[in-house]
């Protein structure tokens, strides 16, 4: 057994010391294909975020900016493989038709991630969704961090990084609480039965008047919407800034309350809706 491993040793050296030359250009291919690879992507990265700044320079949007420096860098990482395996032997022409050949089957097996990509493109194109913009996607709250080719991440309000594939935000529902800069507060009051309804009137329209952050040029509407069986239900609405509007809505509900209590109304209960 000794002398047949013997044999293959000799025989596997003969065959390098006969193929020096064919040895060593594969070595050196490998070794440029490697290094290619490598300054390759590293350019990629540098040139893809060279990009990025001089469009965000030009107040170009970020989610733009973002979108079309990772489209250019994955570009040239494409052509940077492409170039590293033709140094090793493997022509793109023939990668290519590989390519050609198993398009189906990658196109079956990546439906998701496609779809995904062209709601990147549609997401961009159309601008539903801006960073830094406080969103609802189809019942998921937070503010846009950015929006990629085929994900965008969100910051909800207690701190959580969500993302969301591209196609889901397509095919949602998107409400978007940033996009107006003024908004409509909308309070329901509910206070006892027996309260006089145009006192209860007067009392809320001098509270919502004498926040400054409320919109002047804007009618402030106050009325009696609901008669129950053992309270009435009034409506407010009135108009702020939009990086107001939850500060507006906790001062005024309070102020409403101390101004009804020091009138002797009493709140049969308080729900908030806006609008």
């Amino acid at each position: 057994m000794s002398t047949y491993f013997i044999n293959k040793i000799n025989e596997m050296i003969y065959w390098i010391s006969n193929n020096q030359a064919m040895i060593l250009i594969h070595i050196f291919n490998i070794i440029s294909a490697i290094i290619i690879a490598v300054i390759g992507v590293l350019i990629s990265r540098m040139l893809s975020n060279g990009i990025r700044h001089v469009l965000l320079v030009r107040n170009i949007e970020i989610t733009v900016a973002d979108f079309l420096a990772g489209l250019i860098r994955y570009s040239i990482v494409a052509c940077v493989i492409s170039a590293a395996l033709g140094r090793i032997g493997i022509q793109s022409t023939s990668l290519i038709t590989v390519l050609g050949a198993a398009s189906l089957a990658i196109g079956l097996a990546l439906q998701g991630s496609l779809a995904n990509l062209a709601a990147g493109v549609l997401l961009i194109t159309f601008y539903p969704l801006r960073a830094g913009e406080k969103v609802d996607i189809g019942g998921v709250t937070g503010s846009i961090i950015n929006i990629e080719v085929f994900s965008t991440t969100l910051k909800s309000y207690d701190g959580k990084i969500i993302i969301l594939p591209n196609s889901k935000i397509i095919s949602s529902v998107i409400i978007n609480f940033s996009r107006e800069n003024i908004r409509c507060n909308e309070f329901v009051i509910n206070v006892a039965y027996e309260a006089n309804v145009d006192e209860v009137i007067k009392l809320l329209r001098e509270v919502t008047a004498s926040d400054k952050r409320v919109l002047k040029d804007k009618e402030i509407q106050i009325g009696l919407n609901e008669i129950n069986s053992s309270s009435i239900k009034f409506i407010v609405r009135c108009w702020c800034k939009t990086d107001d509007l939850q500060n507006v809505y906790w001062d005024l509900l309070k102020n409403f309350k101390i101004m009804l209590d020091a009138n002797n109304f009493s709140i049969a209960c308080s729900q908030h809706a806006k609008s």
